[in-house]
């Protein structure tokens, strides 16, 4: 769908500080991004990257395993152009 727009959303464990997490969580969209749009011809100009560093965790940050599930991007379809407003 050409109207589409989606913001890519990278997150951090809770290791380090929120500046540098931020940067962190912002490249691991933008690297998203990249292959959304080098492998699968998805269009740049649909998507966004952002990040959010380790403000919103999926789960604890005192395990090894907590903290790899918080390491991740997720897809926020922001509007599908077909009557979103």
């Amino acid at each position: 769908n050409p109207a589409a727009r989606v913001a890519l959303v990278g997150h951090t464990d809770a290791t380090g500080a929120l500046e540098v997490n931020i940067a962190i969580s912002r490249r691991r969209a933008a690297s998203v991004m990249e292959r959304l749009a080098s492998d699968y011809a998805v269009p740049r100009q649909q998507m966004t990257a952002e990040g959010m560093g380790w403000l919103a965790p999926l789960a604890t940050n005192i395990t090894p395993e907590g903290r790899e599930a918080n390491r991740r991007v997720e897809a926020v379809l922001l509007t599908t152009g077909q009557n979103d407003g």
